[in-house]
């Protein structure tokens, strides 16, 4: 799995922001990192705030795609819909952990920006709650709250930049793992 294209403004400002934080970032070290004056940096994306959400959209945006073509190859089996997305969410995860690790600075940004992340965000937890609740319905999941266990998963996801890139094991055997976990916090039931 290839991280997403990034342009080279892009890719200098994940450099940067990762390493300093929104906060700590200029735009004038994101453009020296990417190689392109700072009349570019802001003809393109308007400011430090519009390259971070840029960089946001950009790596939700590709785990949504993945998210949404995980669901699809699952067919209509909520019991192999569950384990596929929540791979495809690792996998998107773990492609570059550093993407997921600037989510924290979105508190830094303006209303606006922050819902146009949130909404991509949202997409993905209602993907995921929309599997869980069939599979309840169904009887093969006996999870008592959709909605807590979906976002115990996605915070469950989330949390592994927190130490993979300190141990990274292989991408694929995490992946395949977390999957298993996932069927096991809805209570899925293989006997029914």
């Amino acid at each position: 799995m290839a991280q997403p294209a990034l342009s080279p403004i892009l890719r200098g400002a994940l450099d940067a922001f990762h390493e300093n934080g929104f906060r700590g970032t200029t735009v004038r070290e994101i453009s020296q990192r990417a190689g392109v004056t700072m009349p570019t940096l802001y003809y393109y994306h308007g400011n430090k705030e519009g390259i971070f959400t840029a960089l946001l959209e950009c790596a939700t945006k590709d785990v949504l795609s993945r998210a949404y073509a995980a669901r699809d190859e699952g067919g209509d089996k909520p019991e192999v819909r569950l384990p596929y997305v929540v791979e495809s969410i690792l996998l998107g995860t773990l492609v570059d952990p550093r993407m997921v690790a600037l989510e924290p600075d979105i508190r830094f940004l303006s209303a606006p920006n922050r819902d146009r992340f949130e909404r991509v965000r949202t997409g993905i937890e209602r993907l995921l709650l929309g599997i869980v609740r069939e599979g309840r319905r169904r009887g093969l999941f006996t999870v008592a709250d959709p909605v807590l266990t979906t976002r115990a998963l996605l915070d469950m996801c989330d949390a592994i930049p927190g130490w993979y890139v300190e141990c990274p094991p292989k991408p694929h055997a995490v992946a395949q793992k977390y999957g298993a976990i996932a069927l096991n916090a809805v209570g899925y039931r293989a006997d029914t």
